[in-house]
């Protein structure tokens, strides 16, 4: 069966990890639960490394009846991967001249087979924002200052004083957030400008994310996984389930996971039963999480190659 699915997409993200994955997760109009999709690619791409947010451009309708038959959680293999007459053209999906941040036009289509059947989301005249991994720069602590022409330094510290000056009469707090440039901006520094924004911390939703990161990071709130699931998932050995009764039971636990915020990556070497033998015994009974990560679109985010001895950086628990 084919779903076609372009006129529901409210909004979607993917990230291509590396040039034979993608995964991401989809928001259809007029249902709360997200689809997430974990694909195999067996073609190349040259855009591996970019982190993808697509929504339709234009206004579309809505018609039609949502599908029922897609589980929430979507393994498979991606058949197609089509970004086409992007405006600006910097990129399309067979090649990339420049990997630069930011928002592009174009038309979109991703097309993957699962267990469900074929999923197909076109849309055109989609809304990308895009942002390509550069982890060589984002792990610097400082860049050198000769990186930057005079100009472009005293830049920051002129923005900084307006900004002073506009709230020097108020009380409140404020974060101040600068933007790091892409590597693709920093060769071109004729056109770079800084990028800031200003986050006013009031007692209500702002304030309660500050709180709320100052929780996650002193950890002190955390709670035992396992506490977070109620009714209890029902964990039958797995020599005493089929194949498909496996897969099922996989997915349900990652399902009942998901609406707590915990979610995963899955190394290829972790087929259904050693997936759920660390699923049940080293994850759900051991690992703590805070309880309110959902609340805040926040993710707590397992990958099974910590623990995975052919990935090389086994963990022992």
């Amino acid at each position: 069966m084919i779903y076609h699915l372009g006129h529901l997409i409210q909004q979607g993200e993917l990230t291509i990890s590396d040039t034979h994955r993608v995964e991401g997760w989809l928001q259809l109009h007029q249902q709360d639960t997200l689809v997430r999709f974990e694909l195999n690619s067996n073609q190349p791409t040259p855009m591996a490394g970019c982190r993808i947010t697509f929504s339709p451009g234009k206004p579309v309708g809505h018609e039609g009846d949502l599908p029922t038959g897609i589980q929430p959680i979507q393994f498979g293999d991606l058949i197609s991967l089509m970004i086409r007459d992007v405006e600006p053209p910097l990129f399309n999906h067979n090649n990339v001249e420049l990997r630069v941040d930011g928002s592009y036009s174009c038309n979109f289509q991703l097309v993957w087979e699962s267990k469900d059947g074929i999923v197909d989301l076109a849309i055109e005249q989609a809304q990308l924002d895009v942002q390509w991994n550069d982890a060589e720069l984002r792990q610097s602590e400082t860049l050198p200052e000769a990186m930057f022409p005079a100009r472009f330094r005293n830049s920051i510290n002129e923005r900084l004083e307006q900004i002073d000056q506009a709230y020097r009469e108020d009380n409140g707090e404020y974060l101040i957030s600068v933007k790091m440039p892409s590597e693709a901006q920093l060769e071109n520094l004729a056109e770079f400008q800084i990028q800031t924004m200003v986050h006013r911390l009031e007692e209500g939703p702002k304030h309660r994310m500050v709180e709320f990161m100052k929780e996650i990071s002193s950890q002190e709130k955390n709670v035992p996984l396992c506490e977070l699931l109620e009714p209890p998932i029902q964990t039958p050995r797995a020599e005493d389930m089929s194949p498909d009764e496996l897969q099922d039971k996989v997915l349900e636990i990652l399902g009942r996971l998901s609406v707590v915020g915990v979610e995963f990556k899955r190394c290829k070497h972790f087929d259904n039963a050693q997936l759920y033998d660390w699923l049940i015994h080293k994850i759900i009974p051991w690992e703590r999480v805070h309880p309110q990560l959902q609340q805040f679109q926040m993710t707590r985010f397992f990958d099974t190659s910590l623990w995975c001895e052919q990935c090389g950086i086994y963990q022992e628990l």
